[in-house]
């Protein structure tokens, strides 16, 4: 069975259920090996012992979806070849630039707009601004783009309800 075969939705769906084995097997392992284990510097404190895996795995996720989102934008570019295609009369390179848009214009403001007061995390202080922000940008990005995407989901419902409506 080669790959090149596969559905979309095959393909899609296999990623999706070997990613979730990936994430359950590495978030297990750091919680059933050594979490208990104390902080030397700070008994109070645990360290569990495959802290690095597990940041290194959430890097690396983030590293690779960054990339793939970066790579898709590229491609849906590269495929419209500068043309205001309309497929299905859906305006595609409309709605291409205005994500890439929004995203951007979301992490420049959420950044300029976020907090840099000292955070005090296990006795430790922390003021680095940019981190600060950057984190602060992160959060605040997450949680308008999914209000975001549970408001489109609820229009869509709404449109296809009324769509599906016989007129009288």
């Amino acid at each position: 069975m080669k790959i090149n075969n596969w559905s979309t939705e095959k393909l899609s769906h296999t990623i999706l259920y070997g990613m979730l084995a990936v994430m359950a097997l590495v978030f297990g392992l750091f919680y059933l090996i050594g979490y208990d284990r104390p902080f030397e510097e700070n008994p109070q404190f645990t360290a569990p012992l495959l802290t690095n895996i597990l940041l290194v795995f959430i890097a690396l996720v983030f590293l690779l979806a960054l990339a793939l989102g970066i790579w898709t934008l590229m491609v849906s570019i590269r495929r419209r070849k500068g043309e205001g295609k309309v497929i299905n009369g859906v305006p595609v390179a409309k709605i291409t630039y205005g994500i890439a848009g929004f995203t951007v214009l979301l992490l420049v403001l959420t950044f300029l707009l976020g907090s840099s007061s000292a955070l005090s995390i296990n006795g430790a202080t922390y003021r680095d601004t940019f981190w600060l922000k950057a984190a602060d940008m992160f959060v605040t990005s997450a949680v308008v783009l999914i209000i975001v995407a549970i408001a489109a989901i609820i229009w869509s419902k709404v449109q296809g309800t009324r769509s599906n409506t016989p007129n009288n």
